[in-house]
């Protein structure tokens, strides 16, 4: 079947406004495919031409999967020589209905600079097990220099991204991943991922990024594992936001991490990270942890951080030299759910040098901040609890057995 909208692509100027007006329904029967890396990608529709804006305002694009899929695919692919394209008011709907495969299917793949995704609405559905993906932007190796995928702007975007049936077998849903590109803005878009299956192998992540100077302001994110009882750790394993990446500033986000075997907020990995001003939440989960941080170097402040978990850890520190300050924790279940529940656990050898101050931590049962000796720095918090939690300690140590033992992750288990 020919490609009418790549027919037409292929003939647009640089400088120029491409603007169609039909309805595209596109289906995988194509002869195209570049390679990446050490894969195949099927693209289906290639964008070549630089400094171009591409509104597809009048024209949605709908795609079918139906046959098996052999390589990975891509929607739309922007290639490294479409520098500063625009793509904007596209309204794009995938929906798979093909064999179990473990490929990745991508609405959107950019390897050029300073392009803009705004204002789009991007859907992908898949009945079966498989790799999905919204956004991806692909710089391919890290550096501080210029790579491919740098500057890119994507705002005002809604990405839906959804596995609807269950399966044992790998599979991943991301909303937008950025691979090692750098400078990067994210904002205002509203960002859901589903996945429906039995543990760790079955992933949802909001947004990943391993990029360096990123800015992700204002989006909301919600990553969900299906499990909306929030009772066994056999679900799906959920992320709000996992950063991997260096001088990364998380500002203003609603993060989410819900109905899942495991539910993580935010997962902060990379050093120097500014995340401030933020709602982050970990929901209907036995394990959940609000921020998960295993960083060095990097600040909190001003966040409320809250969780449903039944065994919350409403932040994590397993990073050294950061400041954690001024940030309001609270857990969201009553002194009956619980079987473990900490504000802030900083119980690992590698938790050093930290400063944490002028934080209140509200309605855990069993300790307020759990550390190691040599945390660091530990002034001015506020600690609220139950009237019934009489063995509440606002601070101990891992000195404690009793309260070790308690809070370890090993003894969590599924409540049927």
């Amino acid at each position: 079947m020919e490609n009418a909208l790549q027919n037409q692509l292929d003939n647009v100027k640089s400088f120029s406004e491409f603007k169609p007006k039909d309805e595209f329904n596109i289906n995988l029967d194509f002869d195209g495919k570049i390679y990446l890396g050490n894969n195949y990608y099927y693209n289906l529709i290639n964008v070549w031409q630089p400094d171009v804006i591409l509104n597809f305002a009048n024209a949605p694009v709908r795609v079918d999967i139906t046959n098996p899929v052999k390589n990975d695919v891509n929607i739309f692919y922007i290639s490294h020589k479409a520098k500063n394209v625009v793509i904007e008011n596209l309204k794009l709907y995938v929906y798979l209905n093909c064999p179990i495969n473990f490929n990745k299917i991508t609405a959107i793949c950019n390897t050029a600079v300073g392009v803009k995704i705004r204002n789009c609405h991007i859907e992908i559905i898949s009945e079966n097990a498989t790799n999905l993906t919204g956004i991806i932007n692909l710089g391919n190796q890290s550096t501080l220099l210029s790579d491919k995928g740098d500057n890119l702007i994507a705002e005002k975007n809604f990405i839906n991204i959804k596995i609807i049936n269950r399966s044992k077998n790998i599979s991943s849903v991301c909303g937008f991943n950025n691979n090692f590109a750098n400078s990067i803005l994210v904002k205002d878009n509203f960002i859901y991922t589903y996945n429906i299956g039995y543990g760790k192998n079955q992933t949802s992540t909001g947004i990943y990024t391993d990029g360096k100077f990123g800015r992700f302001i204002n989006n909301n994110i919600k990553a969900n594992g299906s499990h909306n009882t929030g009772n066994e750790t056999q679900q799906a394993f959920t992320y709000g936001f996992i950063n991997d990446g260096s001088y990364n500033f998380l500002e203003g986000n609603n993060i989410v991490g819900e109905w899942g075997g495991q539910c993580i907020g935010l997962e902060n990995k990379g050093g120097y990270a500014k995340v401030s001003g933020n709602k982050i939440l970990s929901t209907h989960t036995i394990k959940g942890r609000s921020i998960r941080n295993y960083s060095q170097c990097s600040l909190f402040y001003g966040n409320i951080i809250t969780s449903t978990s039944r065994n919350p850890r409403l932040f994590e520190q397993n990073g050294s030299y950061c400041i954690f300050n001024n940030n309001l924790l609270e857990g969201l279940q009553g002194t009956e759910i619980y079987k473990s529940s900490v504000g802030i656990y900083a119980a690992e050898e590698s938790a050093t040098g930290n400063i944490i101050f002028n934080n209140i931590i509200k309605n855990v049962c069993d300790c307020g901040i759990f550390m190691h000796k040599n945390t660091g720095k530990v002034k001015d918090n506020l600690f609220i609890t139950y009237p019934d939690c009489t063995q509440f300690k606002e601070i101990s140590t891992v000195a404690d057995l009793k309260l070790l033992n308690k809070l370890n992750e090993a003894n969590i288990k599924s409540v049927y």
